[in-house]
């Protein structure tokens, strides 16, 4: 059936299989067992005119004579010179298929051939109309819109209907086994060549040819913006490809509900930026005045604010899990909420004249400090060089009063280690003041 509908489709054959029948001329030696009529001159030189139709149920080509097997069952020798057209005509037989225009001029030849005939030989105009009207009757089923299908006529309509839904669940299974879509020819696909040609003059199935174009558009959309989506979910997606993703989605003209929400995390992602570069540039602007200043190191409290909400939009973004690859600044993120939160906890330590624990908390936030705000590095490290030189100044008092010690002067080694406690406060140091000061009374 499929091979039968691409003569169809493509028009396409030099039709002569059925004017062909009217010349079949025999091997000589086994009879044509086919009937018709041969239309005989009374001799080689009469003329057309003087001709009569002779029946036959079939005949053997000699050569230069044919023998026609009568209906009464005898055999008679006729010359060839004597035949009109110079052979018998068979009886038309119908084809099983008249499916496309080709075949139905294929019917009219055959049909213009006889009656042509039948002009020559007005003895056998009868005969001869009767042996065409076969052919009449099935070129006007055919003009009236039927077409025949092994042997049984019906609608072309139904019949385009049914080939066409034929070759488009066939394109269905095609596509469907296709791994990339977008690299299908749809166009050139012999399957949608054939309901293109189908729908010829079709107004309901050239619209199922649109609405199958635009499933197929649909497939290749979904399948490219699933390409897309997975891109954003490799953290590995560069930058420059994320940006092009993005431009893409935006150009959709109507993006799903998993596309809007993309989107609007990749305009949250793109917000808070905005919010973090603002927090920096405060923050770089706000310690560059203090870094030529003696006032203690504290976090004004409109910045303190600020981070804490930028610290709170900053969470709220991170648990709306937004795709791997729309990232914001995070590692500026993380160094401003990590000095933020550091800062205020600076001066208690230096209050305390805790330096140790002050010096080690300004390394990790000046460290910080240099991925956003330089002025705030430049002041952290000033005040870890304070911090730091109290730090040397406690350990070298410590070390004289140590020194001292082991030399016996209790007197000296109590300076040290008290002056050393007036830089510092040191529990283990205390104990040791008091234990020179009290030493134990020595057993009688």
């Amino acid at each position: 059936m499929m091979n039968r509908l691409f003569g169809f489709l493509l028009a396409l054959l030099t039709v002569n299989t059925l004017v062909a029948q009217t010349t079949i001329r025999g091997d000589g030696r086994q009879a044509v067992e086919k009937p018709g009529i041969a239309l005989v001159k009374p001799q080689k030189w009469s003329k057309p005119n003087e001709a009569v139709p002779v029946r036959f149920t079939a005949y053997t080509n000699r050569g230069g004579y044919f023998v026609l097997r009568t209906t009464s069952g005898q055999e008679r020798q006729v010359w060839v010179e004597q035949i009109v057209g110079g052979a018998p005509i068979l009886t038309p037989e119908i084809p099983l298929e008249i499916l496309v225009p080709a075949h139905r001029n294929a019917l009219q030849t055959e049909s213009d051939t006889i009656r042509g005939l039948a002009a020559k030989v007005p003895y056998a105009a009868r005969d001869l109309e009767q042996l065409s009207q076969p052919l009449a009757d099935a070129i006007k089923r055919f003009d009236a819109g039927e077409v025949r299908i092994d042997g049984r006529w019906e609608s072309a309509s139904s019949f385009r209907a049914r080939e066409f839904s034929k070759a488009e669940s066939s394109l269905r299974q095609v596509i469907r086994k296709e791994p990339e879509k977008s690299k299908f020819d749809l166009s050139g696909n012999v399957l949608f060549k054939q309901m293109v040609e189908l729908s010829n003059d079709n107004p309901p199935l050239q619209a199922r040819v649109e609405t199958f174009r635009a499933d197929f558009q649909n497939q290749i959309l979904a399948e490219q913006l699933a390409e897309r989506l997975s891109r954003l979910s490799d953290p590995n997606t560069s930058s420059a490809d994320v940006l092009e993703i993005l431009a893409q989605l935006r150009a959709m003209q109507n993006p799903n509900e998993q596309v809007v929400a993309v989107l609007q995390k990749a305009d949250a992602a793109s917000l808070l930026d905005a919010e973090i570069a603002k927090f920096e540039k405060a923050m770089d602007a706000r310690f560059a005045d203090q870094s030529t200043s003696n006032d203690p190191l504290r976090l004004p409290a409109d910045l303190a604010f600020q981070s804490e909400m930028l610290a709170s939009q900053i969470q709220k973004f991170r648990e709306s899990s937004p795709p791997a690859a729309i990232r914001i600044s995070d590692e500026k993120a993380n160094a401003i909420a990590e000095v933020c939160a550091g800062i205020p906890k600076v001066s208690p330590l230096l209050e305390q004249r805790n330096y140790v624990e002050a010096v080690t908390l300004l390394t990790q936030l000046a460290a910080q400090a240099a991925k956003f705000s330089p002025s705030t590095q430049v002041v952290l490290l000033t005040e870890k060089t304070s911090a730091t030189r109290k730090v040397d100044l406690f350990v070298k008092l410590r070390a004289e009063g140590d020194a001292a010690e082991k030399e016996g002067n209790t007197k000296e080694a109590i300076a040290k280690y008290s002056a050393a406690l007036e830089v510092s406060p040191n529990a283990e140091l205390s104990a040791k003041i008091d234990q020179l000061k009290n030493p134990p009374k020595k057993q009688p």
